[in-house]
């Protein structure tokens, strides 16, 4: 067992130290209290502090304490519990309150269950007993017995014997010399006791109560050793010459890791350490200087450290497989200076290898060849005219560039090894910057644009204008790209340039290098910071316009500087031990790039829990925030367990609804996101976290709602609209009954104006009737007294011209004696033109007293008496019968005269017989005559006229005169019958059939 224990104390990692970045955190940088107790981390990934003066929980960017608790005081102790069962428990000087982590929150634990949980400090019959968690800091006194628990049993130590117990029974005493001041030299591992012994140099090993010694000195037990244990953490630490070690376990035994070496570490007043080994940071608890975070990086600056000589890297190339040399001739591995040379180069910026391994660099107008074969002591040089601004050589081919006077800048092309005379030489406006050999072409970077020289034809052409380009990399998976001052960097392909999205702030605008490793990333060098970026997400940028998300190296991950040099040729490569080389402005930077590591938030560990509105105390709420109307600010808190960069933690928000795109949340002293200026209502915020280097994000949603004023609530607009409408209703009802009154005043005033109105629409519209009746009137009147007196006017001229043609004074006698006749008879038919007024306008076609027709017959026979016989004709009337009517007179006169003027007008030659005759019912009138008679056309005519006419029809002017329709107008008009015969031989029988009836 002696020797088996040899072997696993003697075993240690020696690991190489790179640059660190050590930060301090004191009560300036929001600590409560420069006294650190106690440092642990939660199973989310939240470290917790105990101070003098509260719990203080760290993020990797904010400090939040816990000291409002209510609690006796805030001189809190050591952590103890159980990390995976989000256990942690914490007590108060002498315990007198105790305290529960859990859940990422603190809870005072109530008096009436501090039985119910373990407690540190136990009273006994005899005295108090206390349970050991952290063998640092402590106060050891001699009456009190100290014991450590673990998952087998309990170990007490007394005088010179060590009790184990399982289940509260001794199982086994143990012999050693121990008091109590030996509790700093005990610690456990992996539930195994081990005590130290620095005076005997022994190291004690006590497995479930079995003990074996270990008698051979080891770092262990030696006796300027520090042992820094702490059982909650399992992490045991060895301080030995301010070299701190964490103490590990693998299947050989125990070994020691180094960690690094602290100067000074003594005088710091340290009483807690832990070592985050997933972020690969140190903490550091002291008594009086409050919390010092040591990054453990893996990068390396190399500087010479000779006085007076700078330590800003120039040009170098890779001289062995793991050392580079500078164009001034020093030789450097990752640790610093190994080897001058002695170049003595005032050009302090290109720097190439022949054919031969030979290292050619510049000195004022000469170019110098310092000769491998002599181990780089003999040299040889080319001198030219110009001044050299630089060299490249590849597959026997070399590009000098040289300048007279800056303004103009000539390419020398060497096709063979010898310099001696340029195969072609090419002239430029400008500085050239860089070359590279590109298949059979030269690609030439220029302060104004990208060239490509054709070495197979000995021409010029220009890839792109208006970038001022530093260098043209192509790394070794055939990918050129171009670095440019001010203007980002590009990738070369099918002879254009294609541009790629720059970071986040920009500092890739002026790129300097970049190199490919065999991971699939890319390292790309600049003036603040250095880069890595995924090789698929930059091309794909190229094909798609996605974004690219890079990871930024600063100073605080052991870089001495963030600027690195660009102003090189060549710049920046890989060693054949696997170590990639940038030039900075404080040094060579070396790193293995599969050694430096990336850090991205676990998506498990992700929590949108605490808010603080208007500045006030934190509050935690659960998926679902309510603010007040009036809130000004409101702070959701994305409490991330992130100690890395803040530069490479990517959180990204919108509120649903309100925002279109995707805003990134600038991170400064505490992450979170602002709330302001939002009406009213519920919102739901969409969070999303950058977890992965190839743009995985995980997403969060949480609600909040903007509570309304008393005004804007629903429950108030109800009540308000309900009030309304009761106002309404009640305006409404008394609106109602009012017109409801005025409405039976105005139905009944309606009612009455109704009738006047019909009255007098009614009476307009008899008057309307009446004008219409009177103008058809007028023009029946016109058209029946123009009609009537027609023939009697016609016949008197007829004589009057017949008058003035004889010369016979007895027949002119006789002629003035019939137109004698006639004028007086129609001198009679005018004086009764009053009653042809009548004719059509009265409405009373029946008189009082009746009248006989013959009266009528023997009137317009005397008219037309001289007519008829001027044709030769004879009037006859048959007045045998005494025939009366109750008709209208007038109308009957009126019909008589139409319809004996017709007869005289169509005979000649012949006799119109004129008669009436009463019957019981009806009373006919005859007028019958042997002239030309009327056409059956005509008959049929008349027929249908008669029997489709209505009374108050206009008398038509159509195919055979007025005569006739004004006859049928006034027999429809008296509702009497008229019929047309014809008379045989000759002739035409009309007969009138009149109503004896008298209404």
């Amino acid at each position: 067992m002696s020797r088996f224990l040899i072997t696993i104390f003697l075993f240690v990692i020696f690991q190489a130290e790179g640059q660190i970045a050590s930060s301090w955190y004191d009560m300036d940088s929001g600590l409560p209290q420069n006294s650190i107790k106690d440092i642990i981390k939660d199973k989310y990934g939240f470290i917790w502090l105990s101070t003098d003066d509260g719990i203080v929980r760290y993020d990797g960017l904010s400090f939040t304490p816990y000291n409002n608790l209510a609690v006796t005081n805030l001189h809190f102790e050591d952590f103890h519990g159980n990390i995976s069962h989000d256990s942690i428990m914490i007590g108060n000087n002498n315990e007198e309150n105790k305290i529960l982590i859990t859940k990422r929150n603190v809870y005072k634990i109530p008096q009436k269950n501090l039985n119910k949980v373990e407690s540190i400090l136990l009273k006994e019959k005899n005295g108090f007993k206390k349970r050991l968690v952290k063998n640092i800091g402590l106060e050891y006194y001699p009456g009190l017995q100290y014991f450590i628990k673990t998952k087998s049993g309990d170990y007490f130590f007394r005088k010179n014997e060590i009790l184990y117990l399982e289940k509260k029974k001794v199982k086994q005493k143990i012999s050693i010399p121990f008091s109590n001041p030996d509790l700093s030299h005990v610690f456990v591992y992996n539930e195994v006791l081990y005590v130290t012994d620095p005076i005997k140099r022994h190291t004690y090993r006590i497995d479930k109560g079995k003990l074996s010694i270990l008698k051979e000195p080891t770092i262990l037990n030696d006796p300027s050793t520090r042992i820094f244990w702490q059982q909650i953490s399992d992490q045991t630490f060895i301080l030995n010459n301010d070299e701190i070690s964490l103490l590990q376990h693998d299947k050989n035994g125990l070994q020691l890791k180094f960690l690094v070496k602290y100067k000074d570490f003594g005088r710091q007043r340290f009483n807690c350490i832990f070592y985050d080994q997933h972020f690969n940071k140190l903490y550091l608890g002291s008594l009086t200087k409050g919390l010092n975070i040591i990054y453990l990086g893996n990068f390396f600056t190399a500087q010479k450290k000779i006085p007076f000589v700078e330590e800003v890297a120039r040009a170098s190339l890779p001289f062995t497989r793991n050392t580079i040399i500078d164009v001034s001739g020093y030789e450097l591995n990752k640790y610093g200076l190994v080897k001058n040379h002695y170049f003595d180069s005032d050009n302090k910026y290109f720097m190439q290898y022949d054919d031969s391994k030979n290292i050619l660099f510049t000195k004022d107008s000469v170019l110098v060849r310092m000769r491998k074969s002599s181990q780089y002591k003999v040299r040889d040089t080319v001198s030219f005219i110009k001044t050299f601004c630089g060299i490249y050589e590849k597959d026997s081919l070399r590009a000098v560039s040289i300048t007279y006077d800056l303004k103009y800048s000539y390419l020398y092309i060497y096709k063979n090894k010898h310099i001696k005379k340029a195969d072609c030489i090419f002239k430029f406006k400008g500085s050239v910057s860089s070359f590279l050999k590109y298949g059979n072409d030269l690609l030439v970077g220029h302060n104004n644009g990208l060239y490509r020289i054709s070495l197979s034809h000995n021409t010029i052409s220009q890839l792109a204008s208006g970038i001022s380009v530093k260098s043209i990399i192509q790394t070794p998976d055939k990918m050129v790209w171009v670095t440019t001052n001010k203007h980002g960097f590009f990738l070369l392909k099918d002879k254009k340039l294609f541009k790629i999205p720059l970071d986040q702030n920009a500092y890739l605008s002026s790129a300097h290098y970049i190199l490919a490793d065999p991971y699939g990333y890319y390292w790309i060098s600049s003036n603040n910071g250095l880069f890595k970026a995924s090789k698929n997400l930059l091309l794909q940028s190229v094909k798609s316009k996605s974004p690219v998300f890079y990871y930024r190296f600063s100073k605080s991950e052991g870089l001495l500087t963030n600027e690195f040099n660009g102003a090189t040729l060549p710049n920046a490569y890989s060693l054949d031990n696997g170590e990639f080389v940038f030039p900075s402005m404080d040094g060579f930077v070396f790193f293995n790039p599969k050694s430096i590591a990336t850090y991205y938030p676990d998506k498990k560990n992700i929590f949108i829990e605490r808010a603080r509105i208007n500045n006030s105390k934190i509050i935690n709420f659960k998926n679902h925030l309510v603010l007040e109307n009036n809130y000004k600010q409101a702070d959701i808190f994305i409490d991330i367990p992130y100690y890395s960069n803040s530069y490479n933690l990517r959180i990204e928000a919108k509120i649903e609804g309100e925002d279109k795109d995707w805003q990134q949340i600038p991170i400064k002293d505490e992450r979170k996101y602002t709330i302001k200026s939002l009406e009213t209502g519920t919102y739901t915020l969409l969070l999303r976290i950058l977890v992965s280097p190839d743009g995985s994000y995980e997403y969060k949603t949480i609600s909040f709602e903007i509570k309304p004023l008393f005004y804007q609530t629903t429950a108030f607009k109800i009540s308000l609209g309900l009030l309304l409408l009761l106002i309404i209703i009640y305006i409404g009802q008394k609106r109602t009954k009012f017109l409801r009154k005025k409405n039976t005043t105005l139905k009944t005033k309606v009612n009455h104006m109704a009738n006047e109105l019909k009255e007098t629409s009614k009476h307009l519209e008899t008057v309307k009737n009446d004008m219409q009746k009177e103008s058809e009137y007028r023009t029946r009147l016109v058209e029946a007294i123009s009609h009537d007196i027609a023939t009697p006017v016609k016949y008197i001229a007829l004589l009057s011209q017949k008058l003035n043609e004889e010369k016979d004074t007895d027949i002119q006698k006789e002629y003035f004696d019939t137109i004698h006749q006639s004028s007086a008879q129609l001198y009679s038919f005018t004086l009764q033109l009053k009653e042809y007024t009548d004719l059509y306008r009265t409405e009373n076609i029946f008189q009082t007293e009746k009248y006989p027709i013959n009266e009528i017959l023997i009137t317009k026979k005397r008219l037309f008496d001289d007519i008829a016989k001027s044709k030769k004709n004879s009037i006859i009337i048959d007045d045998k019968n005494e025939a009366y009517s109750f008709i209208n007179k007038n109308i009957i006169a009126c019909i008589i005269h139409n319809l004996l003027d017709n007869a005289v007008k169509y005979t000649d030659g012949g006799t119109i017989h004129l008669s009436a005759e009463e019957g019981s019912d009806f009373t006919s009138i005859n007028i019958s005559d042997t002239g030309y008679g009327m056409s059956d056309e005509q008959m049929i005519y008349y027929k249908q006229v008669f029997e489709h006419a209505n009374e108050d029809d206009i008398v038509q002017f159509k195919n055979y005169g007025l005569g006739l329709h004004m006859v049928i107008h006034l027999i429809k008009k008296i509702n009497s019958v008229i019929t047309f015969n014809k008379n045989i031989p000759h002739g035409t029988i009309i007969k009138i059939i009149l109503k004896n009836t008298y209404e």
